[in-house]
């Protein structure tokens, strides 16, 4: 009753703080305007132009609102284009009901509990800084959280084609799941890795022969623009140890740990692998707003699924404190909390065999191993 309580009354403030600073300015200050504006620009002048700023600048202007660069992956403009038959003010309402919809599909599949302990979950997810930020300005990232959510419901199932299938959606914003396929690898769901390798490499291929030779030469000098843009990086590992050989030490230790926290997995339950995979990309990428650690909650629920630690239960108590205030907080106490994170799920104790979802809310007497427990697949 307390997470529903402390849930609500933070989605009631970001209602308010929606209502008086985002909805009067709701057409030019969401983030899909970006979108609208670089699937236009592709549109009408090639997808070679993707990444052509003064382009995207023109059409997102013509728009009516104010532009900044869209670095994002060629997808998330390929889902964009989706939305061009439609008028923009048309098209933004529709992406914002998709980005809430997949928000509460993410929910839906990986919260753990019922009744009251799943409310819970919901009020304190919606009403956590970052995923209230992230919904208000059409943000992808609950688009990738409902992808990785959905991987790893069908894996939890028996589906681990469908399962990377589904995981490779997160190419629309790749780094907030940019090491879940390796730990799944390393764990041993191959499956489910060559699925997801697979579809990305098809997706790969069709951006390569869309963007041609100068697109694609566009499309780096965007991500190096973006490696150095203060904005980028603020909440990145690179924001307070700065740009240097010290930022890919540290990025090597977090992917050491991570892939080692994955294999001592590899005969547990797919959703630690997965949560380490978010944690340590989080803590990987040179490229992460605030909005982005909404990502962290469904990483939560997977541990809490897992049978997490009191000192798991801890860090995560901690750590929603400090996402709440991160625009006060900073990065550092951010950074530290997930580190500390990471290396708990190192030292999670691993189940001796793999345990299927439906079977966890089963009475202990019923429960009974599956037939490939303890092999990887």
């Amino acid at each position: 009753m307390a997470g529903v309580w402390t849930g609500s009354l933070l989605t009631a403030f970001n209602v308010y703080a929606a209502a008086v600073t985002y909805v009067p300015q709701f057409l030019v200050r969401n983030d899909f305007r970006l979108v609208y504006g670089a699937a236009l620009n592709a549109w009408q002048h090639g997808y070679g132009h993707l990444y052509d700023f003064a382009g995207q600048k023109a059409a997102v202007e013509g728009l009516g609102a104010y532009w900044s660069p869209f670095i994002n992956p060629p997808p998330l403009a390929w889902l964009g284009t989706l939305f061009l038959p439609l008028p923009f003010d048309v098209a933004v309402v529709l992406w914002t009901a998709l980005v809430f919809a997949a928000a509460l599909l993410a929910w839906y599949l990986v919260a753990p509990g019922a009744g009251l302990t799943r409310a819970a979950h919901l009020a304190l997810y919606v009403g956590l800084f970052p995923t209230a930020f992230g919904l208000m300005v059409g943000q992808p990232v609950a688009l990738v959280a409902a992808a990785v959510a959905g991987a790893w419901w069908l894996a939890e199932r028996d589906r681990p084609l469908a399962a990377g299938i589904v995981l490779s959606l997160v190419a629309i914003k790749p780094q907030l799941a940019l090491l879940v396929p390796l730990c799944l690898l390393v764990a041993g769901r191959r499956r489910m890795f060559v699925a997801w390798l697979a579809a990305t490499a098809v997706m790969v291929a069709v951006a390569l022969v869309l963007l041609g030779g100068e697109g694609l030469q566009r499309y780096r000098e965007a991500l190096s623009l973006a490696s150095q843009w203060e904005p980028t990086r603020r909440y990145a590992i690179a924001g307070p140890l700065g740009l240097g050989p010290q930022v890919y030490a540290v990025e090597a230790v977090v992917v050491l740990i991570a892939a080692f926290a994955a294999w001592r997995h590899r005969h547990g339950a797919v959703g630690m692998p997965i949560a380490v995979g978010m944690v340590a990309s989080l803590l990987f990428t040179p490229y992460v707003g605030f909005q982005d650690f909404a990502m962290l909650v469904v990483a939560g629920w997977l541990v809490l699924r897992s049978g997490a630690s009191p000192v798991q239960v801890g860090l995560m108590v901690v750590g929603y404190a400090l996402l709440e205030l991160a625009l006060v907080v900073l990065a550092v106490p951010i950074l530290v909390a997930e580190a500390a994170l990471l290396v708990s799920l190192l030292a999670t104790p691993v189940p001796n065999q793999r345990v299927p979802a439906v079977a966890a809310f089963a009475r202990p007497g019923n429960l009974r191993a599956p037939a490939n427990a303890g092999n990887p697949d």
